[in-house]
């Protein structure tokens, strides 16, 4: 009589299956790129702002001189966790103003070692000209606006740090 084979049940087939591929994923894991980090590179980070009581915000950054004069005119609310960064080449006393906005906004000067030095609150809309324009007392490399309230709502004050993740310092064009 010749002996049968074994035909292996599909829970053992299963079972192996799973296995394989876990092994499989983890040898990938190990060739150079195949995972973040593994290049030592972390994965690129979503950009944001946090303030030292841990509040953070999701930036979008305003690097051309096109993307810096629009700013968040005409938008219709700015988000308690939304915010936009304004990185210019240089430390200078950079003036915003608040034209065609239609929320109420802080603006926040960050020296060049992100430190806060100067806070303009609640900045109010401006619909018609002459806009009043607004700079800070010492000069700075970037500017942060976020929602109106929000730096009160926070405790931020004049020295304090910002933490910025996922910025690239420089902005696109010089100007």
């Amino acid at each position: 009589m010749s002996a049968m084979a074994r035909i292996p049940s599909r829970a053992f087939l299963f079972r192996r299956g799973t296995v394989a591929a876990i092994a499989f994923l983890a040898a990938l894991s190990w060739l150079p790129g195949a995972a973040p980090g593994a290049s030592g590179q972390d994965a690129p980070a979503v950009p944001t702002a946090t303030f030292p009581d841990g509040h953070s915000f999701r930036l979008e950054v305003a690097r051309t001189s096109e993307e810096r004069a629009r700013g968040y005119m005409f938008r219709e609310k700015v988000g308690p966790e939304e915010g936009m960064l304004f990185p210019f080449a240089q430390d200078d006393f950079h003036p915003f103003w608040m034209k065609n906005c239609r929320v109420p906004l802080d603006l926040i000067w960050l020296s060049g070692t992100l430190a806060v030095v100067h806070i303009e609150a609640r900045v109010p809309p401006c619909a018609h000209d002459p806009c009043p324009s607004y700079l800070p007392m010492r000069k700075a490399r970037f500017v942060l606006e976020v929602k109106g309230g929000m730096a009160e709502k926070a405790g931020l004050r004049v020295g304090d740090p910002v933490r910025l993740l996922g910025v690239e310092a420089a902005p696109r064009d010089p100007r």
